[in-house]
Order: structure tokens, then sequence, then C-alpha cells
């Protein structure tokens, strides 16, 4: 799995038109609900995937076409080359958007009949009742609020979720269809 960015780029391995982007690592933390991947971009989806064992045995590829995350773009045929430069950390919140509703209080004055036992001239227990006066949080209303909550099934598809973000940002830079998941 991984992401092309589907531009004419120059990069310190040579210029490409479909550069490959794979998330190599993910660190999830549940106390601060965030995500931090890191990811290389090859040249293309052949070199990145060159690189990978098939068995756990197996010794270590060789980085052919790994780009260092500089590079010049060139928007179009006609446009000169905009230098640019892809990080390779990336740190993501674990939240989606959601409308929540909330009630609304607001402090009023209330008051009440509070009952309380005295006695009368003879001795005899009786139930009187004063007025009190208090302050007191009412329900007025409920409002309507966006609300960032923290989704910890992100996890269970934790890739798709990382790859999701990342064409995001990428898109905000390449422009969405220039991005192709792969």
């Amino acid at each position: 799995m991984g992401i092309e960015v589907l531009v004419d780029l120059e990069t310190n391995r040579g210029p490409t038109s479909n550069l490959f982007i794979r998330i190599d690592s993910f660190k999830v933390n549940m106390t601060i609900n965030e995500i931090k991947f890191t990811t290389t971009s090859w040249l293309n989806k052949d070199f990145g995937d060159q690189f990978l064992r098939k068995y756990y045995t197996d010794d270590l590829n060789p980085a052919i076409g790994l780009t260092n995350g500089k590079y010049i773009y060139y928007p179009d045929a006609k446009a000169e080359g905009i230098e640019i430069e892809l990080e390779n950390l990336f740190v993501v919140p674990m939240y989606k958007e959601e409308n929540v509703t909330e009630s609304v209080f607001e402090l009023q004055k209330v008051t009440k009949e509070v009952p309380y036992v005295s006695f009368d001239s003879e001795g005899n227990e009786v139930t009187l009742y004063r007025t009190v006066e208090s302050d007191e949080k009412v329900k007025v209303g409920e409002t309507v609020n966006s609300k960032k909550v923290v989704d910890y099934n992100i996890i269970n598809n934790l890739g798709y979720y990382c790859y999701d973000k990342l064409a995001e940002i990428l898109a905000e830079v390449f422009g969405e269809y220039n991005i192709k998941k792969v």
C-alpha cells in the first residue's frame, strides 16, 4: 500500500512523474490521542517494492530510488520549478468531528418552601414551612455544537486512516486529482 504523486518532480535521484510514498512505521499514543507515522519516498512504486524483504530472514535490500524529500515541482509544462520539501514525520490526532447536543444552564434565584419541625405551646411536634431563596443552575435549553470526539476505533484501521490523512496533506500541495492510493 502507498500513495503515488502523479506530477512532474525533479528529485535528488533524477526526474519522476509518479513519486511513490509509503508509510514505514506507526506509533500510537492513546494517552494524548495522536498517531505518529514516518514515510519514505521513492522514484516510483517498483523501487519502493524492491526495497522490502520477502522473508524475515532475508538481508535488507539496497535503497535504490529512495529520495530525500526535497523536490522541484513543475505544476505545468510552462511553469518554472517550485522548490518544495516534504516531511517524513507526520502527527495526526485520533478524533472525528461530531455534532453533540449540550444542555444550557443558567443561574437563577429559586424560592422553595422548606419544612422544619418545631414545637407548639403545649410541647407537641409540628411541621412548619419557611420560604428559602437560593441560587440554582436551571436548564434553559440545548445547543448543538461541533466537537472533536476521540475515536479509539481508529487503531482498528490504522493503515487506512493514516493513508487518508497523508493523502489530504499531499493534496494540499499537489491537488487532490494528482494523488492516487495504490
